[in-house]
């Protein structure tokens, strides 16, 4: 009889505990592979990542969070500044790989084979979209970070003193309107020349275009689609008609700063990565709408787990916490240093305060519906044959014309495809 009541008090232990353990945090317990004795989880363990001094310093706050949270895991980290990924290369190489680790979805697959696979539940998150990102031939090998989307920033003055009515906050322009309003806003000559944009990226347009550079599935470059063909016809029309600054006009040049400057009407690029910058502006009217067209792209950084930690539980009640837990997520994306936009709902309004008076929620649709980057393993490769298109298209330096260049690049990285 003793050891039948012993039994049962033991069991009662261990369900107590393990609601203790569930109500240290909103989600604590839930996401990448979180198996384990938690309470058990102790020792140090390394975290690398890279980003300018702002988002070091989002991040470092939302480790120094961690650690009152965990104070038995210590936490090491490692700001990589400069050639983050052949840095990581190298210590993976090397057997000191870091336990944790920073990766995009567009570097994802070239580093694949170094992470842990990871059992992540896709409604935790604003968009399942996010754990889409972060998987490779269907499995996740990184828990989604942190979210940076493309919107539209546009000077509010030059607006106004052209009589042009300010775009929807909601409901993207068209690529003709953008045409349109740029034509309006372009005005005088040389150094004192005031654009409708700055120059634009075919990353980001050939969205707009309802074009993708692969196929669905990956298995197939599409920048011999129509779709495709149009945005590049599209961009050099605009570098044709003045509307953007041509090559020469732009070099040595920082687009950002002739937009703070009155020089720029709409800055198509803009990340959340400007707004530590922008939070600094005086006497500077601006805001911010959709990407014209549905266009631009989002990138999603996740946390990858290294193969060969050596605290993997510690580890992986890290991650859980940085991308689960609300106040951490608060921390990434809703103060001064806000890099990104969070990846679980109950810290976006966070976000959205960074700058009350702009139309942060741009950012946040823009997270949940944009593109996400489009990956291969083969990125060098790939990368190399994509210079043709600015070597030889007037998208770059070149007079080749669109039509007859895309094919070729098409083919060269399908073949680049089919050796994988």
């Amino acid at each position: 009889m003793m050891k039948k009541w012993s039994l049962i008090v033991l069991s009662l232990l261990v369900v107590i505990a393990l609601s203790a353990c569930s109500g240290n945090s909103e989600s604590d317990s839930g996401s990448a592979n979180s198996g384990g004795n938690s309470g058990a989880a102790k020792g140090k363990i390394t975290f690398a990542f890279w980003g300018a001094q702002s988002e070091a310093d989002a991040i470092k706050q939302a480790i120094d969070n961690f650690q009152k949270t965990y104070p038995d895991i210590k936490v090491e980290s490692q700001w990589i500044q400069k050639d983050y990924l052949t840095k990581l290369q190298t210590m993976i190489a090397g057997g000191t790989t870091p336990d944790v680790m920073l990766i995009s979805g567009g570097d994802l697959p070239g580093f694949a084979n170094a992470f842990q696979e990871l059992q992540i539940d896709k409604s935790l998150f604003s968009s399942p979209s996010f754990v889409d990102s972060m998987s490779v031939d269907g499995k996740v090998y990184a828990e989604p970070f942190i979210i940076k989307p493309k919107v539209m920033a546009i000077n509010v003055d030059l607006f106004q003193k052209n009589n042009i009515p300010l775009p929807s906050q909601t409901v993207p322009m068209t690529t003709e309107e953008f045409k349109e309003i740029s034509q309006k806003l372009t005005s005088g000559e040389g150094a004192s020349k005031i654009f409708g944009s700055e120059p634009l990226w075919l990353g980001n347009w050939i969205y707009s275009f309802g074009g993708q550079f692969y196929t669905d599935d990956l298995s197939k470059s599409t920048l011999d689609s129509p779709e495709a063909i149009a945005a590049a016809e599209y961009i050099v029309s605009t570098k044709q008609e003045g509307i953007v600054p041509n090559d020469s006009e732009k070099q040595g040049q920082n687009m950002m700063n002739w937009y703070l400057g009155g020089r720029i009407g709409m800055f198509t690029d803009f990340g959340p990565w400007y707004l530590p910058q922008m939070a600094d502006v005086q006497n500077f009217k601006w805001d911010l709408v959709p990407f014209p067209g549905n266009g631009g792209s989002k990138e999603v950084n996740g946390l990858a787990l290294s193969k060969n930690s050596k605290n993997a539980e510690a580890a992986k009640l890290f991650i859980n916490h940085m991308t689960q837990n609300e106040e951490a997520q608060k921390i990434i994306g809703g103060n001064k240093n806000a890099y990104g936009v969070p990846v679980i709902p109950s810290a976006t309004s966070a976000f959205e305060a960074v700058a009350p008076n702009k139309n942060m929620q741009a950012f946040v649709l823009a997270a949940e519906k944009q593109h996400t980057q489009e990956a291969q393993k083969s990125t060098n490769e790939i990368n190399n044959e994509m210079k043709a298109i600015d070597d030889t298209t007037p998208i770059g330096i070149g007079t080749k014309d669109v039509k007859e260049v895309f094919p070729q690049v098409a083919e060269k990285i399908n073949n680049i495809l089919q050796q994988n």
